[in-house]
């Protein structure tokens, strides 16, 4: 989404300009949930960006089950995420090894942090390696890496699946990794494993911390969005009252209360996603009241600009 600054006025007329809106600590999901969207219940989740390709993935994934979600660098710090109140965590995949130096980590207290505020916590891919590292596991290179799509075979009754997708090749989902977990830490227990073996979902309820090996957010996994919402509405008792509408809203009134219903309004458009989400929004609350001006940016193809 994008938001919006007023810079100057000037003869009753307001200059917009658009920022993409960044994965901070600015608006923390417990306060975005007392917007006049009017969901008071929306304490989000947090994605630790890891490096994975379908890091962003995840997040959509959360959205379209209508819950809030949030996505951070790996290394945030912890006023950002206490600031944030996040209701679950996710800890992304990445290209990673957790045995090389200077590999991704959470910060110093993360877990102490977790379980004081009884924060649910799911690793994905790399986040997992990092849960079974950080817990006293062993992590080593596979002696196969796997990668595509694959049967598991779960475990029936737990906490993670349930009594769902329970038997060998009832679920195919999609494998990424070269390291795998060899040895739980303790308290850990395998509730599924790869056609080689391999260890590829992880849980201990008592901690609150649950692993997936391979990536529940893309299509090739089948059930993995079921078992996303598993994770998220059985395990950490959230609420799906969250939509992208809600925010499109919010963004209309913020505009209409900054600008008064008599002001106008000076629109730098260029025909990028910003400038364009920018006058389109505004648009909707100004109409006639709001003035673009075209910029040529010097990266239009030819006669593009006209």
């Amino acid at each position: 989404r994008a938001e919006y600054t007023k810079t100057i006025a000037h003869k009753g007329f307001h200059t917009m300009t658009a920022r993409t809106t960044k994965t901070s600590s600015e608006e923390p999901p417990a306060k975005r949930a007392k917007s006049s969207a009017g969901h008071a219940d929306r304490k989000g989740v947090v994605v630790l960006d890891y490096g994975s390709q379908y890091t962003q993935l995840i997040t959509r994934r959360i959205r379209e089950l209508s819950i809030y979600c949030v996505l951070v660098p790996g290394d945030v710090k912890k006023e950002s995420i206490v600031e944030l109140a996040p209701a679950a965590i996710i800890l992304s995949g990445g290209p990673n090894s957790v045995h090389v130096e200077g590999a991704p980590k959470v910060f110093d207290g993360f877990w102490d942090y977790v379980k004081q505020n009884s924060i649910p916590v799911l690793g994905i891919c790399y986040g997992m390696q990092l849960i079974v590292h950080q817990w006293g596991g062993q992590v080593e290179p596979a002696d196969k890496r796997e990668y595509g799509r694959m049967p598991i075979k779960t475990v029936s009754g737990s906490k993670l699946y349930g009594d769902n997708f329970v038997g060998f090749d009832t679920e195919h989902v999609w494998m990424s990794h070269g390291d795998e977990a060899k040895v739980l830490p303790k308290g850990f227990t395998c509730v599924a494993k790869s056609e080689e073996g391999a260890i590829v979902a992880i849980e201990n309820p008592t901690e609150n911390v649950y692993g997936l090996q391979y990536h529940p957010e893309v299509t090739h996994t089948e059930n993995g969005t079921a078992t996303l919402k598993r994770f998220l509405y059985d395990i950490c008792n959230l609420s799906g009252n969250w939509s992208m509408e809600d925010v499109l809203k919010e963004q209309l009134e913020k505009i209409e209360a900054q600008v008064g219903p008599n002001g106008h309004a000076i629109c730098a458009l260029s025909g990028g996603v910003d400038s364009a989400v920018a006058a389109t929004l505004v648009n909707k609350v100004m109409g006639g009241r709001l003035h673009c001006c075209f910029v040529d940016n010097g990266f239009f193809r030819d006669k593009e600009g006209e």
